[in-house]
């Protein structure tokens, strides 16, 4: 079935899975506003269809080559128009705005929102279908499960304090991608009961945390940085220097291929030698 706008003149196709979903047409142009969907888009061999995306986009080093629309935060609508796409790849709360835009312009959409591992395997195999290309979805996501399934189970769990902004402080709250890849690499997020996703601390709440792992997921703030805060030397982290910067962000904050490769990086920091 055609992706041609007479067919569908919208589609919302949300990532949990749920609507129609029509097969990809030859010719098919695709904008991907989301970098782990861009990740999947070629990881699934089908990178000739975009047409555009974000400056975000850096993985593969393909897809920095591609048509950029804009920052991922802040998209330009005209660009994306200008491009013609048969369906668009977005994701929210960020791009609300853009997707009532487009839904009045009649442009096909996808959003792209996994909260969970499954999700995202799922996801890869809905994109791969999108695009025509499920025999390589399934071997993607087969493969990756695989991996993933032999990732052991961790009796101890350290508790984790993640760093996303050192100004303000800000951490990852129960909600978000990465307290998942957390608990599944065995580590306890000391944040994790908050409903936020990314809720502002004081530091006098890290204080008394006391986190045994400290992961600092910006450029903000330097392991020395953090360290000499003040109060914060009696910290288990700080004590036994467990914290850890310039580590690969993407893999830990886009739910795309390569999610286990987080996962793995994860389970190495929170249990060395294991």
């Amino acid at each position: 079935m055609s992706l041609s706008r007479s067919l569908l003149p919208i589609a919302v196709l949300v990532a949990a899975g749920c609507g129609h979903r029509p097969a990809a047409a030859s010719g098919l142009r695709v904008v991907s506003l989301v970098p782990s969907v861009t990740e999947i888009i070629y990881a699934v061999g089908a990178g000739g269809v975009l047409v555009g995306n974000t400056n975000q986009c850096d993985y593969p080093e393909a897809a920095k080559g591609v048509y950029k629309v804009g920052d991922f935060m802040t998209p330009d609508l005209e660009r994306i128009v200008a491009l013609r796409p048969g369906l668009v790849f977005l994701t929210l709360p960020m791009h609300q705005q853009l997707l009532a835009k487009l839904k009045e312009m009649k442009l096909p959409v996808y959003v792209s929102r996994p909260a969970d591992i499954p999700a995202a395997f799922k996801e890869i195999d809905t994109v791969a279908r999108l695009l025509g290309r499920k025999a390589a979805g399934d071997s993607l996501v087969a493969s990756m499960r695989k991996r993933f399934d032999s990732i052991p189970a961790f009796a101890d769990t350290p508790r984790v304090y993640v760093e996303i902004s050192g100004t303000p402080l800000m951490t990852a709250g129960g909600g978000t991608f990465i307290n998942e890849l957390l608990a599944r690499a065995g580590g306890r997020n000391v944040f994790g009961s908050s409903l936020q996703e990314y809720p502002v601390v004081d530091p006098e709440a890290v204080l008394k945390a006391d986190p045994e792992v400290m992961l600092l997921l910006h450029p903000d703030m330097s392991v020395r940085d953090v360290a000499s805060r003040v109060g914060w030397g009696g910290i288990g982290a700080v004590k036994h220097g467990r914290i850890y910067d310039k580590l690969d962000e993407d893999l830990l904050f886009r739910p795309g291929p390569r999610v286990v490769d987080g996962v793995v990086l994860l389970a190495k920091l929170l249990h060395p030698g294991q």
